[in-house]
């Protein structure tokens, strides 16, 4: 509509051009053939000159050269010879249309230089007049109103500046508006956002200021807005993670203690907290690594934020706790959605260990009662809780890692059973107590637990091992000791463990002790676990028959094996 629009003026300006230069040859014609005057038809040539400078510029030297020729001419005609009057009239014509010409090119250029600084600014403007309709746009505001500058001139700029608050609810007041009103620049509020003809919403900053002429009179107002989109979303990210815990999504300590405050009220009496605790995460970091630990942490995170209702308050409140504010609600519906949660936890599938969390909770009840003391006695309760279900969560966790350990590779399965066995049989030759064969053999069964971390291809490698290869199998009694050291009762279970590559004479790993400061249950291991591993098929080495295996224990008495030890096996259990 506009180019249309524009090709009707055009056509009526050349119109108006044609026939003003016809009616001044006209004239021309007239006057000096049947007045005899040459003088004052050349003033109407200035008109048609002027006329075309401000219309079309690039013709108006032609047609100054034209007029003066005509000029020339006619008055040649009239008295038969070329008079100096003419001539300097004809130059004239020529300097006005060269004046005219450079005047409006620089015109033209200063208002060319200002729009493409107008346009290559990096914030949207829109300038309008005193009836808010709009006059210009650059090239920023057309990519954020989806309107081009053609498109928006002489439209109302409320229809271009589509303007609202970001919460519906509220209102952001016209920059416009404000800027006739009181005349004086103004700037925007908060939450502004502007809709483009697309229906894309975008957060922006504006302010807006009165165009004033060279008296002082407001002509209009410019417009200068930019779209802080990324910044508002950048802010808003600041100020979740400020508030939330970037694994589970739930709140952090920080802004739970604040809520604390808020909500120790009367008005929301009962008020009830919960403690919650994952029960051996360390164990699983140490078998699986930390990101299966993560695991565990965000399906606990996804459990509790399930059962929050909209006025509760669920936060991480340290690395395996969590903890929940539930105003207005008794111990009695407390208990049950501690219930609940543990439904949910029994049921929660992980892909790697087993998902446990001890819960605690009380209730405050009214103003007398400190909402710390309540904090306190919730944690007390959950940690009584941990504590009982400690020795089942702990050996499930175990029968889980060992069960990852067989399926990256069956022989330590069987492994694990001969070695028991065959340490079964030395303590009783060695006449240890019930207690100590039965230490040994949970020992037996979980002395290579920390495998468990090993790639499956290190495992059943059959060629040599690298460098670096051999370092991670060299953790593995490291690695189980973590896994196994989760309390007072199964510290000699680790220790043990931890030791049974130890070497009599020192030179095994991962402490390099020496004799008797390898504990006893670790050196019957070592012998159990070699003579099992020398009578079995490895991917790097084929099985030796007993005698050979006999001799090579017999061989490493007193430098890789008790000396004591080697002999009770190879002579009263072996021998028998």
């Amino acid at each position: 509509m506009e180019k249309y629009q524009a090709t009707i003026n055009n056509q009526i300006r050349m119109t108006i051009v044609g026939l003003c230069l016809l009616g001044t040859i006209f004239v021309a014609v007239y006057f000096n053939y049947f007045k005899g005057i040459d003088v004052v038809y050349t003033h109407l040539f200035y008109v048609v000159i002027v006329m075309v400078g401000l219309w079309y510029k690039r013709y108006v030297i032609q047609l100054a050269m034209f007029l003066g020729l005509f000029h020339i001419v006619m008055d040649y005609l009239s008295f038969g010879a070329f008079l100096l009057a003419p001539i300097l009239r004809a130059s004239i014509l020529l300097f006005v249309a060269f004046g005219i010409y450079f005047l409006i090119n620089q015109l033209e250029s200063s208002h060319k230089n200002l729009d493409r600084v107008m346009k290559s600014v990096g914030d949207g403007i829109i300038v309008v007049d005193l009836e808010q309709r709009v006059t210009m746009l650059n090239r920023v505001a057309e990519e954020l109103t989806g309107w081009t500058n053609d498109e928006a001139c002489g439209k109302s700029f409320n229809l271009v500046f589509n303007l609202a608050h970001e919460n519906c609810e509220y209102q952001v007041p016209n920059p416009v508006d404000e800027a006739l009103r009181t005349d004086q620049s103004t700037a925007s509020t908060n939450h502004a956002v502007i809709t483009d003809r697309l229906g894309n919403r975008f957060n922006i900053e504006d302010s807006a200021t009165p165009v004033k002429d060279g008296e002082g009179t407001t002509t209009g107002v410019v417009l200068i807005f930019r779209d802080i989109s990324e910044r508002t979303a950048q802010n808003e990210q600041i100020e979740y993670l400020s508030y939330h815990d970037h694994l589970t999504g739930l709140y952090n300590r920080r802004y739970f203690e604040e809520e604390l405050k808020r909500i120790d009220g009367r008005r929301h009496f009962p008020l009830s907290i919960i403690m919650g605790d994952i029960n051996n995460l360390k164990m699983i970091n140490d078998a699986f690594g930390h990101l299966a630990g993560d695991e565990l942490i965000f399906a606990s995170g996804k459990i509790i934020k399930k059962f929050c209702r909209p006025n509760d308050v669920a936060a991480r409140w340290g690395g395996d706790e969590f903890v929940l504010l539930l105003p207005n609600t008794d111990e009695e519906a407390t208990a049950k959605i501690v219930e609940r949660m543990n439904q949910a936890v029994a049921l929660a599938p992980v892909d790697r260990g087993v998902l446990s969390i001890a819960f605690g909770w009380d209730t405050k009840k009214n103003l007398s009662e400190d909402v710390m003391v309540v904090f306190k006695n919730a944690e007390n309760y959950m940690y009584k809780h941990k504590l009982l279900m400690k020795p089942q969560v702990r050996d499930d966790a175990i029968r889980t890692i060992l069960a990852s350990l067989y399926l990256k590779n069956g022989i330590e399965k069987n492994h694990g059973e001969s070695v028991s066995r065959y340490a079964r049989l030395i303590a009783e030759e060695m006449q240890l107590s019930n207690r100590e064969i039965e230490t040994l053999h949970r020992v037996a069964q979980l002395h290579d637990i920390g495998k468990v971390t090993l790639n499956p291809g290190v495992l059943d490698k059959k060629g040599s091992l690298t460098a670096d290869e051999w370092v991670a199998i060299k953790r593995h009694p490291e690695i189980g000791y973590h896994i196994t050291n989760t309390s007072a009762d199964t510290a000699e279970i680790a220790l043990a463990i931890l030791s049974h590559h130890e070497w009599w004479d020192g030179s095994g790993y991962p402490k390099r002790l020496t004799g008797q400061k390898i504990p006893l249950l670790s050196r019957i291991i070592a012998i159990a676990e070699a003579y099992d591993a020398m009578l079995t098929d490895r991917p790097y080495q084929p099985a030796m028959d007993q005698s050979q295996a006999v001799q090579a224990i017999v061989h490493g008495a007193g430098s890789q094996f008790d000396p004591n030890i080697a002999a009770v096996f190879v002579n009263r259990v072996i021998g028998n």
